[in-house]
């Protein structure tokens, strides 16, 4: 199995105390944006959608309330890079619905959509539907597996779903068991960063505090049990450590 990391995207965070409720600073951040690509044995795993590439064609940042949004190099010639096509992806999966990560979906509209029931239910049949469901809206007819809680995708431990709701009531993570780096929990957007998830700083546009402090600690127990390293998709000091597509981890 293979784990490759592209870049989708740079965000700068305004105003950091709004991604922890604890702090009082105020200060820029700067966030990085990856998604995720898993060659399995039985099956191509698309993990987020980014920022959408059509960014690449504004020369300023998007600003988007205490955000500011821009792209440097595509999604797309990304995976035509390593020659994975995205109708050669069998399965998409989504942690939440928020824009950073839902930008390229509609390029695996063939693809089995994999999804916590609550999110999918926020992202295709709420009143009213996300201000970015033209985002993702081919995928409203793509075939579904809606999951309601953890769930191991082919049945060998390699690739798991954790259900961790509070950021949005249908979050999840992804638990990826490597053969020669050892096991991975990709966290979506339980934390930002990694102090921000040490001092369990919860954003506050959260959907539930409750839920996110539950999700934390299962996150962690779940580090402790499967001896596995965390990536916070944000954090960009990890992000710059990783090696990019077309290199891969195994």
């Amino acid at each position: 199995m293979k784990l490759y990391v592209l870049y989708a995207g740079e965000i700068t965070c305004t105003d950091r105390s709004q991604l922890d409720s604890n702090s009082n600073d105020q200060n820029e951040i700067e966030l990085a944006n990856p998604i995720f690509l898993i060659d399995h044995p039985k099956g191509k795993v698309m993990w987020d959608a980014g920022l959408s590439d059509h960014l690449i064609e504004v020369e300023e940042d998007i600003e988007a309330w205490i955000f500011k949004l821009r792209m440097k190099k595509t999604v797309l010639s990304q995976l035509e890079e390593i020659g994975v096509p995205p109708k050669s992806i069998d399965y998409f999966a989504f942690s939440h619905i928020h824009n950073d990560h839902t930008g390229n979906a509609n390029y695996f509209k063939s693809a089995q959509l994999v999804m916590q029931e609550k999110e999918y239910h926020l992202a295709f049949q709420a009143d009213p539907l996300p201000v970015n469901y033209k985002d993702y809206q081919e995928l409203k007819d793509s075939k579904v597996t809606k999951l309601h809680g953890d769930y191991d995708l082919f049945g060998d431990g390699k690739i798991r779903f954790i259900s961790t709701p509070g950021h949005t009531a249908g979050h999840q993570s992804l638990l990826l068991k490597l053969e020669k780096t050892g096991s991975i929990l990709i966290s979506g957007d339980i934390a930002y960063y990694k102090e921000n998830y040490q001092n369990k700083g919860i954003p506050t546009f959260n959907s539930d505090k409750k839920e996110s402090l539950a999700s934390l600690d299962k996150v962690q127990r779940i580090l402790d049990q499967e001896n596995a390293q965390l990536w916070i998709q944000h954090d960009k000091a990890h992000f710059d450590s990783l090696s990019l597509s077309p290199k891969y981890y195994e």
